[in-house]
């Protein structure tokens, strides 16, 4: 059996408890990647990426 986290994307507000924390776009992709999620929370505004394109929860 698989567990799953739960995985909340913010890069300013504080982690709710039960939750992983992604604070940047890269950094959700990765946990993503290598995790089964069972609940996902998405901030919208993500900052910007090296070439000052901004990243949101709807970026992919």
């Amino acid at each position: 059996m698989t567990n799953k986290i739960n995985l909340y994307v913010d890069d300013l507000r504080d982690c709710p408890e039960g939750f992983v924390v992604a604070r940047t776009y890269y950094e959700a992709i990765d946990i993503l990647e290598s995790n089964s999620v069972a609940i996902l929370t998405l901030d919208h505004d993500l900052g910007e990426d090296v070439n000052g394109v901004e990243l949101t929860g709807m970026t992919w």
